[in-house]
């Protein structure tokens, strides 16, 4: 599909990777971004949290190791972003924010593929702006998705010395 451009803004097809766009003067008017990454941990472990910008698509392979992805303070981009997620005898762990809807769809062999919603978290409370898919499976391995707020282990922790809550 060819592009449309009107003036300064450029409206591409968003089945296709981005591109950049160079004015006559030679400036960059979109920058290249990646609209795919991943990451691989083979008897080992990984780890994104923090600030970091989550790709279009994502793909995240556990072999005998394991992955914590902490989206709560990724960028995440309006509209759908997908996490493929693989665990083979290995173990994936991915937080959402509770701001961010959150499609979970995976497979299980011997393992268990889980979306859990904690603390005041609530499916319904999620804008539909930013959508986060995760697919994939679970073989002989896991693959966790929890939406929970950033402030849940410090509540947790107050809560527990009020005596407030589960101990």
């Amino acid at each position: 599909m060819s592009d449309f451009r009107a003036g300064d803004h450029r409206l591409t097809n968003p089945l296709e990777p981005p591109r950049s766009y160079a004015s006559e003067q030679g400036e960059q008017l979109v920058p290249e971004s990646r609209s795919t990454s991943g990451v691989v941990s083979v008897l080992s472990s990984a780890e994104r949290e923090g600030r970091w910008q989550l790709p279009r698509r994502f793909r995240a392979l556990a072999v005998m190791g394991n992955i914590e992805l902490d989206l709560r303070a990724a960028e995440i981009g309006y509209g759908l972003s997908e996490i493929e997620a693989v665990a083979v005898l290995g173990n994936i762990e991915i937080t959402v924010s509770p701001e961010i809807a959150v499609e979970c769809d995976g497979d299980s062999l011997l393992g268990s593929f889980v979306l859990k919603y904690e603390g005041r978290a609530n499916p319904t409370a999620a804008s539909r702006d930013r959508v986060v898919r995760i697919t994939g499976t679970a073989y002989a391995g896991a693959v966790t998705v929890s939406v929970k707020g950033p402030d849940e282990k410090l509540l947790a922790m107050i809560g527990r010395s009020l005596g407030i809550g589960q101990p």
